[in-house]
């Protein structure tokens, strides 16, 4: 019987041990970096190259966003997915003649009204304006450059150059196809593709979801899906909840308006409602041209009390009733954060800055809550080292 040794089971010939190859070593950090940022070199190309349909792209991924829980909805009450987002097509496309038959002569005819009286008005907003300039040159010595009557001239006529005027805008319309035809071809091409890039991505959109999902290393998967999870709650109670009011508010502001009997309460209940996607700037555009149209047609009196309470009772109902109900505490921003990132978003990018503000905080207030907690959980905090 013969032994075998330990030398002659682990090791090679005459008994030297075996020499396991090493896997060949990968990239390093630096050279990992250096990849990825070669990489959004390239991708930062490509976008501003194709902007013109990187952006529909975006709009369309937006819209895709947006409608994607009607979609589920629909689906779960037994429709096929292309067809209820067919369904939602048609809904918003009655929707939207609805609108343009109904509200844009509603509002043009109340222009063309505003234009007929504003003559009126402006000797009422005169007798108002008059002793107190002659006061202000009594006192200072300094002439107030307010010129009425060359403002009751010209007034006229620039609200009725305002105002929605269907044959006018068919008929520039016609002349700028015929004076700059391609680059008008490519916008009304660029247009008519966003409801189609919409339905597509919208019919493949949990798809495309899994897909990216599956695109994370395992081994972050539950904190990315975690991440993921906050920044679209946070989005969706914003975005979602945040249009639902701006509607609701059009639509008390233009009654409240009315009521009150302010000229043009249905051009600025509208404004002010959907100025209101961004925080207090509905509110407050809608109070100073209602205040505004109401001292040209009444001047001091009950009326200006009755705009306040046009804007007072929505904003009352918003704030108590409207934001709490349909947009939650999800967004867990502080006031003060609200104000400072639409101040921020104003000066750096104008209003589609203001728009982008709040939306893009959350987000980043959920991936700092995410690296406090991290840092927290570490060893230079805790400084329990192994």
């Amino acid at each position: 019987m013969i032994r075998r040794t330990p030398s002659s089971l682990s090791g090679g010939p005459m008994g030297r041990p075996r020499v396991t190859p090493r896997p060949p070593a990968g990239p390093t950090l630096r050279q990992q970096l250096g990849w990825l940022l070669v990489f959004l070199a390239v991708l930062s190309g490509l976008v501003y190259a194709l902007w013109s349909i990187v952006s529909i792209l975006v709009a369309a991924a937006t819209a895709a966003y947006l409608l994607d829980p009607i979609a589920d909805s629909m689906e779960a009450r037994g429709y096929k997915r292309d067809i209820g987002i067919a369904l939602i097509f048609v809904l918003f496309g009655l929707l939207s003649v609805l609108f343009t038959v109904v509200m844009v002569p509603a509002m043009a005819g109340q222009f063309i009204e505003l234009s007929g009286n504003v003559r009126g008005y402006i000797d009422n907003l005169a007798a108002l304006i008059d002793p107190a300039a002659a006061f202000i040159e009594q006192q200072t010595g300094q002439t107030v450059p307010l010129d009425l009557e060359q403002l009751k001239a010209s007034l006229p006529d620039l609200i009725r150059d305002l105002s929605p005027n269907a044959r006018t805008q068919i008929q520039q319309f016609i002349t700028t196809l015929f004076a700059s035809s391609f680059g008008l071809f490519t916008t009304i091409i660029n247009l008519a593709l966003l409801p189609i890039f919409t339905f597509y991505l919208l019919s493949e959109w949990d798809r495309m979801v899994a897909f990216v999902r599956g695109l994370v290393p395992m081994g972050h998967r539950p904190r990315v899906n975690r991440i993921m999870a906050a920044v679209d709650e946070r989005l969706a109670a914003f975005v979602r909840g945040q249009l639902t009011v701006c509607a609701v508010l059009a639509v008390l502001y233009s009654i409240g308006l009315w009521a009150a009997g302010v000229d043009m309460a249905l051009a600025v209940g509208l404004l002010s409602g959907a100025l209101f996607v961004v925080p207090y700037l509905g509110t407050v555009v809608g109070v100073l041209l209602g205040s505004v149209l109401c001292l040209m047609k009444y001047g001091v009196d009950i009326h200006l009390a009755y705009v306040a309470l046009a804007f007072g009772v929505p904003q009352f109902i918003e704030s108590w009733y409207l934001t709490p109900k349909v947009v939650g505490d999800k967004v867990g921003l502080h006031p003060l954060v609200v104000m400072v990132a639409l101040l921020a978003g104003g000066s750096l990018a104008g209003i589609g800055g203001m728009l982008l503000a709040i939306p893009l905080t959350a987000v980043l207030d959920v991936l700092a809550r995410e690296g406090l907690a991290i840092y927290r959980s570490s060893t230079s905090y805790t400084g329990q080292f192994r």
